[in-house]
């Protein structure tokens, strides 16, 4: 935005969603190319990132899609923040047993 009339016509609201649609397209990029490393075609999101949060879902569900050319899917489980919970226990409980 080097305009100054365009940046003082932004809403707090635009640059709300930008940030959001930026900091998703980044988290779907990471999990695209890890899937890509652990040759895996489905990757599960989970964290309370994604409760309440439909846009962040429907981008990650499009970008894996498209980015992937339809090779890749992204799934989501109806208790993201618990989830998120449980896979920091397991990796904290793996840690503990290789040290």
């Amino acid at each position: 935005m080097n305009s100054k009339e365009k940046r003082e016509s932004v809403s707090r609201e635009d640059l709300a969603r930008a940030t959001l649609v930026t900091i998703t397209n980044n988290i779907g990029s990471i999990a695209r190319m890890s899937a890509i490393n652990e040759n895996i075609n489905k990757v599960v999101f989970v964290g309370n990132f994604l409760r309440v949060n439909p846009i962040s879902m429907k981008l990650l569900a499009y970008a894996m899609d498209y980015w992937s050319k339809g090779t890749q899917k992204a799934l989501f489980l109806e208790h993201e923040g618990y989830f998120g919970a449980v896979g920091c226990l397991l990796n904290f409980d793996q840690n503990q047993r290789t040290s």
